[in-house]
């Protein structure tokens, strides 16, 4: 099965249509784009988010500061999480005692929120190997169960002496690593970052460009007006790297628009890349949102935006500028003018449907220059998560009928890109809300030509009228799609007296 949308080559199991994919889900009439902001505590009010508690949510980090003499006593960042067999794995970078960063931190857990520091013995630090810590080089980490060699199926990019500069590692479980080259600069540049994604046969890192030169493949086109910007790096090897870059995403204005000022640590920019999640078709993202009034790096407030991709190298963002993940939520300690500071969020790639609810682990960066920081040293940094109901990150609603509009006119729905089924036996699922005796959708299949597919729709179809994270789609002779021998099209149609009130998440075929 395949999306004709830009998704690599290799065949899929699921194609996910979400609304806010314009490539996979590009037409819509009558019809509002809606984002969710993910929720970080249980007593969440604000965002759209329901107003009652939700009891599973934790009220405190995931991943808290180890004991005094651990190699994270002071801080915790850079949360990478793999669910993998039945467990899930975290590689994380902890400060110990003395503020002295340690990348390869390891951790466990069952169910994504009860986590655990397995003393290894691995590692020796401090004279002992009571610890969690990996053997050999390991800093970002990628999981990569396809490679057909065992040794390489776990990959790292981790940093070397110089500035931002990097290399590569393998390990075949994850906690014994080794060297893939002996290159301590396989970008011939510095990244700050390093998201790691495999998209068809080629894997890609993004991180932030600029605004030092240590670290900025691509100029701004005016001089000296340099600003944080995600860029890309491509291999087929993972040990071999282009040292020219892809511009993926920036919030800085362009020409012919004037630069809102030349300081480099002042504006909208984009932090450390982004983290990135591949759900077959497409690629969904958390970028750090950077933004700052002035040119002091204490006034820097910290976001999580939301971007997508379907080729692993340029992002954009459904709805500019929407916070996904707000860091004011997660509350420091109150200064002397009554507000509270807000933490600076920090993305790595995290993801997971758990159940009925789809998760992100985020942590939080304690700078030393921050002064709310300073008087609270171990303030609350540390690995939270973000939540929502499963894959509710957006969805579709009609707007309101205008006065006026002639019979007819009023006519909500959408349609997908042409999807190649490759056979036929699958079935269609839908993701949606609010829809019952007043309002339902109907779901019909068309060829690529836009023409209904007898059996596949206007009587034939039943309209679905139970809410739920993934209701089965039925036709009045049919439950699952034929072989057509040519791409189809989803069409999605709301009707009923209140339309209004249906919200579409995603549409899956499976």
């Amino acid at each position: 099965m395949r999306a004709l949308n830009s998704s690599p080559v290799d065949s899929i199991d699921e194609t996910v249509l979400f609304p806010f994919d314009r490539k996979s889900m590009p037409f819509s009439r009558d019809l509002n784009l809606q984002l969710q902001a993910g929720r970080t505590n249980p007593a969440e009010m604000d965002h759209g988010l329901s107003v009652d508690l939700d009891d599973r949510h934790p009220e405190h980090p995931v991943l808290s500061y180890g004991p005094p003499g651990s190699l994270d006593s002071t801080e915790i960042i850079c949360p990478h999480v793999f669910q993998i067999d039945d467990e899930f794995r975290m590689w994380y970078v902890g400060a110990d005692d003395n503020h002295q960063r340690r990348g390869g931190l390891y951790a466990t857990s069952k169910d994504g929120f009860n986590w655990e520091r397995p003393k290894l013995g691995l590692s020796e630090e401090n004279g002992s190997k009571d610890n969690n810590r990996v053997v050999g080089p390991c800093g970002n980490v990628f999981y990569d169960p396809t490679d057909p060699d065992p040794d390489r199926r776990f990959k790292s990019i981790f940093s070397t002496p110089g500035p931002l500069r990097k290399s590569t590692s393998f390990s075949p479980d994850g906690l014994h690593w080794k060297r893939a080259t002996d290159s301590d600069d396989i970008f011939g540049t510095g990244l700050e970052g390093g998201n790691i994604q495999k998209w068809g046969d080629c894997y890609y890192v993004n991180g932030q460009g600029g605004p030092s030169s240590m670290n900025r493949p691509i100029p701004h086109p005016i001089r000296q007006a340099s600003k944080r910007l995600v860029v890309s790096f491509a291999s087929y090897d993972f040990i071999n790297w282009t040292h020219a870059a892809v511009m993926g995403l920036r919030r800085d204005p362009l020409p012919p628009k004037a630069p809102e000022t030349f300081e480099g640590h002042s504006g909208e920019q984009v932090h450390e890349g982004v983290a990135t999640w591949n759900r077959g078709n497409l690629l969904i993202g958390l970028y750090g949102q950077y933004r700052a009034d002035t040119n002091d790096r204490r006034d820097v407030v910290l976001d999580l935006g939301f971007a997508v991709s379907h080729d692993a190298m340029h992002f954009t963002e459904p709805v500019p500028d929407f916070r996904m993940v707000h860091s004011y939520e997660i509350r420091g300690p109150k200064a002397s003018s009554g507000s509270y500071a807000a933490p600076r969020l920090l993305q790595r790639n995290a993801f997971a449907n758990i159940d009925d609810r789809t998760v992100y682990w985020f942590s939080i960066w304690r700078e030393e220059a921050s002064t709310w920081n300073m008087q609270n040293p171990k303030s609350i940094t540390g690995v939270w998560v973000a939540t929502w109901e499963r894959d509710r990150f957006g969805w579709f609603e009609p707007c309101r009928p205008f006065r006026g509009n002639a019979a007819g006119a009023y006519d909500p729905h959408c349609l997908s890109c042409p999807i190649d089924l490759e056979g036929g036996g699958g079935k269609v699922f839908v993701n949606a809300d609010r829809i019952g005796e007043h309002c339902q959708l109907r779901v019909e299949l068309l060829d690529e030509q836009f023409r209904p597919l007898p059996g596949y729709s206007g009587e034939a179809c039943i309209p679905l009228q139970q809410p739920g994270l993934r209701q089965q789609i039925f036709w009045r002779e049919r439950d699952s799609l034929e072989h057509f021998g040519h791409p189809v099209r989803v069409r999605v149609n709301w009707e009923g007296v209140r339309t209004e009130d249906a919200r579409l998440f995603a549409v899956y075929i499976a």
